[in-house]
Order: C-alpha cells, then sequence, then structure tokens
C-alpha cells in the first residue's frame, strides 16, 4: 500500500500545482498516476482490506458506476437515440450509418478517463486511509495544498505568474474546501492533546499545529474574499455551520432530539437561503439561477442547451464542441456556467438527478458516521462539510471541472468513507 500512497499524495501536490495551467494534458497525467495507484491497490490488497472497503462503499459503488456506463453508451454507435449531428452528417456524405449519443468522441473518451481515474482516487484513498497514521498525513497534506493553491492562484491574479483566463471559480472552491480542511486539521490536533496520545504530547506541538491552521484559513479567507460571489460566500459559511454542528453535538453530548431539532434547523435554514436566493422572475432553469458570475451570453447558450439537450445528454465533455453552433463566430463564451448545468447537457437530465441524489445520500452518510465515530469522528465530518460545499458550487460555476477541485474533493471523500467506521468494526 505504500506505492499507491505516495502516488495518491503525488496527485494531491501535481493536482495543486496544476491549478494555474489545467488541461487536457494535466488530467490525462493524473489519471494515469490514479490508475498506477488503483493497480497498486490491487496487488497489495488483502481479503480483510476489500470487505472494509465494500463495507464502507455500501451501494455508493453501484451508483457510482451508472455514470460509467452511460458515458461508454455514449460512445457506441445506436440505431435509434443518436444526436442529430450524425443524421446532418450522413445528409452531407451521402451515407448511412449508425451514429453516436455523444457529438465528440474524442471528448467523451477523455470525459470517461477523468471520471474513471476520480473514482480511482476516492477507492485508493478508501483503502490507504484505513489506517490511521496514513489518514492523519493524508489530512495534512489536502490542507497544505489547499493553502498553496489560493496562495499561486492569487499570485495568478495579481499577475506575478502567467497565468490563463479567469480562475476565480477554482480559487473559490479550493478556498472554500482549504476552509473546512484547516479547521479540520485544527480539531485534530485538539484531540490528539487532549486524549493525551505520544505523538501529539507538549503544548508547544499544540500550539504550533494550530497556529499552522490558523494560518491556513487566513490564507484561504483571503482567497475567498477576493474571488467568491455572495452564492459561494454562503455555501462556504454553511459547510462551516455544518462542521461547527458536528463539533458541538459531540462536545457538549446533546440529546438524540436535540440533534434532531439542530439538524432540522440547518435544513429549513438552507431552503429558506435557497429560496432568498432564488429569482423566480428570471424563466430560467434552477440550474442556472445561481450562476452569478457566468455572463448573460454564457447563461443564453446554456439555457438553448439544455432545451436541446435530450434524456441522454449530449455526450460527455461535449459542451465546448457545441458551442460554435450555438454562438456567433465572434462569440468568446468558452465554458458551461455551472457544473450542474454542464452535467444536464451532456449526460442529460436523469443523470443529474441522480448525481444530487448521490451527493445527499453522501452527506446524509458522512454526517451520521461523524456523530457515531469516536476520536476520529472529525474526518468524516470533514467530508460531509466538503460534499455540501461542492454540491453546493456546482450550481454556482464550473469549478467541479478543473483537476485541482476534482482531485481534493474524491480524496476527501475516500478519506471520510475509510474513517466512517472503525477499522476494527470493519473486520
Amino acid at each position: 500500500m505504500s506505492l499507491a500512497f505516495n502516488l495518491l499524495l503525488a496527485c494531491i501536490i501535481f493536482a495543486s500545482g496544476s491549478a494555474v495551467h489545467d488541461g487536457s494534458a494535466a488530467q490525462s497525467l493524473i489519471a494515469a498516476l490514479a490508475g498506477v495507484a488503483l493497480a497498486c491497490v490491487t496487488v497489495a490488497a488483502r481479503a480483510a482490506d476489500v470487505k472494509f472497503a465494500s463495507l464502507v462503499a455500501g451501494g455508493l459503488k453501484y451508483a457510482a458506476a451508472v455514470p460509467a456506463i452511460l458515458m461508454v453508451l455514449q460512445l457506441l454507435p445506436v440505431p435509434f437515440g443518436a444526436h442529430s449531428i450524425w443524421a446532418y452528417a450522413n445528409d452531407a456524405l451521402g451515407r448511412r450509418f449508425w451514429g453516436h449519443i455523444t457529438v465528440d468522441l474524442g471528448a467523451t473518451v477523455l470525459a470517461l478517463a477523468f471520471y474513471l481515474a476520480t473514482i480511482s482516487l476516492v477507492l485508493v484513498s478508501v483503502f490507504v486511509a484505513k489506517d490511521r497514521r496514513r489518514a492523519e498525513l493524508l489530512l495534512l497534506v489536502l490542507t497544505a495544498a489547499t493553502s498553496i493553491t489560493p496562495l499561486i492562484l492569487l499570485a495568478g491574479k495579481w499577475g506575478l505568474i502567467a497565468a490563463p483566463g479567469d480562475t476565480n471559480d477554482v480559487l473559490a472552491a479550493v478556498s472554500a474546501l482549504g476552509i473546512l480542511l484547516s479547521l479540520t486539521s485544527a480539531v485534530r490536533a485538539i484531540e490528539r492533546h487532549n486524549s493525551g496520545s505520544a505523538e501529539a504530547a507538549g503544548s508547544t506541538k499544540l500550539q504550533v499545529l494550530l497556529v499552522a491552521s490558523g494560518v491556513a484559513v487566513l490564507i484561504c479567507l483571503g482567497g475567498l474574499a477576493t474571488s467568491a460571489t455572495p452564492n459561494v460566500a454562503l455555501i462556504a459559511a454553511f459547510g462551516v455551520i455544518v462542521f461547527a454542528s458536528l463539533q458541538v453535538i459531540r462536545r457538549i453530548r446533546l440529546a438524540g432530539w436535540a440533534t434532531g431539532i439542530l439538524v432540522a434547523t440547518m435544513i429549513v435554514a438552507a431552503v429558506m437561503i435557497i429560496l432568498w436566493r432564488y429569482d423566480a422572475a428570471r424563466t430560467l432553469s434552477p440550474l442556472l439561477q445561481f450562476a452569478a458570475a457566468a455572463s448573460p451570453d454564457t447563461i443564453s447558450i446554456a439555457q438553448r442547451l439544455l432545451s436541446d439537450a435530450g434524456p441522454l445528454g449530449t455526450g460527455a465533455g461535449s459542451y465546448v464542441a457545441l458551442l460554435p453552433i450555438y454562438q456567433d463566430l465572434d462569440g468568446s463564451v468558452a465554458r458551461a456556467p455551472s457544473t450542474a448545468a454542464a452535467l444536464a447537457i451532456e449526460l442529460g437530465w436523469p443523470m443529474a438527478l441522480l448525481s444530487i441524489g448521490i451527493a445527499v445520500w453522501l452527506v446524509v452518510i458522512f454526517y451520521r458516521a461523524a456523530l457515531a465515530r469516536g476520536r476520529d469522528s472529525f474526518y468524516p465530518a470533514a467530508a460531509a462539510a466538503c460534499t455540501i460545499v461542492m454540491f453546493g458550487q456546482a450550481f454556482c460555476d464550473a469549478s467541479l471541472s478543473d483537476s485541482c477541485v476534482a482531485v481534493v474533493g474524491a480524496t476527501t471523500i475516500g478519506l471520510g468513507l475509510a474513517q466512517s467506521v472503525s477499522s476494527r468494526d470493519g473486520r
């Protein structure tokens, strides 16, 4: 498992460094590293490890397979359900052959490879983070990566280094995740100190860890303040509230009925904030309502694409290929206004609904695990809060398509799953 763990850390470090210059080359290298790491896990895994991973993954492993199956289906020639662009190609070429659901085979192949790489990172994290020491080191590396990346992106934003395009959405996403991971590292340091464990002994070490976590929080707050829209800021704040609620419940040992009231209050508050930010007067899809940073042209094109996309989508990764059809020759739109909108267009609205369900499912799993776990409850608590932040930002911008955000998110989810139950309970 040591080689797989080192490759996982390499993925995180490389993704952090490539946040400014993300692209197909960076995603391909991450996919290769993730594939090799998964192969190493497959070779080194014992029967007990496989049983543990199957236990913590539960039904999620089947849900995660559905998007991959759909992407494969989009690549195959089909007698019906193919995108109309293939019919136009037949007419232009005077030929008759089956078309494909996707409009861009190459883009869908790359999207499938990156999706499988993301799932591989989750699986590798589950296997390697079963060990407590590796879980702690993984948390520290994630915290460091999400603290250094905002500095890199801010340097690019201020012109100190070369940075193509607007990176505000990625900066906001990484900063929001960094705040949660930094708070998690601080909670971990306090818990280890209070437990009197040998590796955390000494008040000086605790102070150093708390100061480092505080500095990381301040850096991420600066990144969030310079890049986030009001919607993203609210989502980040709600993620912190969710994480803090778990700490309060555990510290004062709230009764079950009081915990239920607290959770219900947070849900009601979230619904009220969504309704407050939702503008019913705009005839826009809910997938586009919260993309406040997107230009009117970007929103208009996405709205038309949503109207034209069928239930099986236009093909994973095909959004950019469709843009020349829906905008003028001198148009400047280069990406989707939100990850949720791109998902509904490329994979269809049923898959978008399934993705929403998986995200909610994950939050419930992590929140319950954080309440049930002992001294390592901060891992699933962080995963619950980070999942909420990523889920919310999927409706606000397209940051989830960035390699850095995807790698950090996948690793955090895997870490939360690995520590959602005790390794002793998994045997």
